[in-house]
């Protein structure tokens, strides 16, 4: 079929969709929208279609997606399903081709038969493409919420693990990434005027704080919803990283917030230097000495590249899409928002501060 193709990627907290064109050879057009699917699951065929319209629609759609994972499902099959009925709904004259984990594609109903084949299988496609321009090399993906570490051997996709929890358990899934991740999954305690300090046990912060206080990300990028409700400024962040040794910004001043924030940043590196390390020791002497870098968190991932030895470049090769970008001023904006993982949500509603004790 000729034409137009949208490529989607279904998330439990995002929706992303590239058209791309037919010659094959134009920038594709990306659009990204923040959408918490475990708040509002009937809302995913409206917000397809309307993501669609805005591309300008296509007659052939390719679909990956990690939705399935979210806890408004039972199981992942009954994740799978409700992404396919929502094409179904938003596209009833379209076919889309489902790709899996496998390098495959296909149709829909044989995505139903076999769920577990497409769960979480958009980095395979990601690998897949590194793949075509890097003989041997680490694909090193850093997300909003995970890092994916996948070894490209003799230009073919080397990893061990299909399915999330064989990914986990390989090291080419951690679960550790530069917006989503809470503190308290980062680290157990921190340095705190000379001492250390035990952090509490709550999503008071996220790693978008530590980064946003460090300048590593603008304000602009922080797309996900932040744990207290509250703005995504620079002093926010800070009283959010107080809140995590249950103090706030009349107890620490600036100097302590960034001796916090640097500890967790350094924490989260060596987090997925582990995977990394995980990876590169079943490979052995066969192993790539190049990672090649991507994601909205690819300063963590030059970072633990380095930590561990490799040389870095960043993927590209390819033309540099045109990107939109929805992000909603307010949490509770038109496309939701979400401090969450890929499926599962840290938090549904702010958490007060502690009271005296």
């Amino acid at each position: 079929m000729r034409g137009p193709i949208l490529g989607w990627d279904v998330g439990g907290a995002n929706l992303k969709v590239a058209r791309v064109a037919e010659d094959g050879h134009s920038a594709p057009e990306v659009l990204e929208r923040p959408f918490a699917l475990w708040r509002e699951p009937h809302r995913l065929p409206a917000l397809l279609a309307e993501a669609a319209g805005q591309l300008g629609g296509a007659r052939a759609m390719a679909v990956t997606m990690t939705a399935e994972l979210a806890d408004c499902f039972a199981t992942k099959r009954e994740g799978v399903a409700f992404v396919l009925d929502a094409f179904r709904t938003a596209f009833p004259d379209v076919q889309p081709w489902v790709y899996g984990a496998d390098g495959r594609f296909r149709s829909a109903e044989a995505a139903r038969r076999r769920p577990l084949r497409v769960a979480a299988a958009n980095w395979r496609a990601s690998a897949t493409l590194v793949a075509l321009r890097s003989r041997d090399a680490l694909f090193l993906d850093v997300g909003s919420t995970t890092t994916d570490v996948i070894p490209i051997v003799a230009g073919r996709v080397a990893a061990r693990g299909w399915t999330d929890p064989a990914r986990l358990r390989t090291g080419e899934l951690v679960y550790s990434g530069a917006l989503r991740t809470p503190v308290c999954a980062i680290v157990r305690s921190v340095p705190l005027r000379g001492r250390r300090c035990r952090v509490a046990a709550e999503h008071f912060a996220i790693a978008a704080d530590v980064h946003l206080w460090l300048g590593r990300i603008e304000e602009s990028d922080y797309s996900c919803e932040t744990a207290d409700g509250r703005g995504r400024g620079r002093s926010e962040a800070g009283a959010r990283l107080a809140r995590m040794v249950c103090a706030d910004l009349e107890m620490l001043d600036a100097a302590d917030i960034t001796v916090l924030a640097e500890h967790v940043a350094r924490a989260q590196v060596r987090q997925i230097a582990s995977g990394v390390r995980q990876v590169m020791r079943r490979l052995g002497q066969a192993g790539p000495r190049v990672a090649v870098l991507a994601g909205q968190g690819i300063f963590l991932a030059r970072a633990a590249a380095e930590e561990v030895g490799l040389a870095s470049r960043p993927a590209g090769g390819a033309p540099r899409p045109r990107r939109r970008c929805g992000v909603p001023a307010r949490a509770d904006g038109p496309w939701g928002g979400g401090s969450m993982t890929r499926g599962h949500p840290r938090s549904s509603v702010p958490l007060p501060l502690r009271g005296e004790g």
